[in-house]
């Protein structure tokens, strides 16, 4: 019985160990992911467009953020919440939308990852999305496009659909509602 107690003892040690070691070695998943999805749905059509993974909060094995993709009419940018955890191997993703439906995928790099998504019923379809992280390389006179010196939120948002809000709150230091090229770029050296 003694032996028994010690064992289980050395083995609920070793799994503690072993899991404050796989908190801190989790790959960071902050940041916002593009990349394209293939889908098919029930009757066979196959379709094509891209998407958006924002990932905004992180602790440890566990992550939160939204999707978005265009609608059919390419113009209504669609958003969805949600929920996710890194398995044990460091490389599985498992994701909880928070309308419907899950998505597993692989980090396939560290800026890379490929994610499946099955539902089923009436909307059934299969999606595979191949995803990049991004870095913010867009430059100034890209996202300038009215030529102004300036940006305002509108024109990030056509660049940038889900970290604008972000981007202005950090990068208008003074508050005056449009970002300079140097606001911009100290904006981009802190990311």
């Amino acid at each position: 019985m003694k032996k028994f107690l010690g064992c289980s003892v050395v083995l609920l040690a070793l799994v503690l160990m072993g899991s404050f070691a796989f908190a801190d070695g989790c790959p960071e998943l902050r940041g916002t992911w593009v990349g394209m999805v293939k889908m098919i749905t029930k009757d066979g059509n196959i379709k094509e467009h891209k998407a958006v993974f924002v990932i905004k909060k992180q602790e440890g094995n566990l992550f939160s953020g939204e999707k978005a993709w265009f609608a059919e009419n390419k113009e209504n940018l669609i958003t969805e919440g949600f929920s996710g955890v890194i398995g044990a191997d460091n490389v599985s993703l498992y994701f909880a939308e928070h309308d419907a439906g899950y998505t597993l995928g692989t980090l396939t790099g560290k800026e890379n990852m490929s994610l499946y998504n099955l539902e089923s019923g009436r909307k059934a379809k299969a999606l595979y999305y191949d995803m990049e992280r991004i870095r913010f390389a867009r430059a100034f006179v890209d996202i300038d496009k009215d030529g102004s010196k300036t940006v305002i939120r509108s024109e990030i948002i056509k660049v940038y659909p889900l970290n604008a809000g972000r981007i202005m709150r950090e990068a208008d230091l003074n508050k005056d509602g449009k970002l300079s090229k140097k606001e911009w770029e100290e904006w981009k050296k802190k990311q």
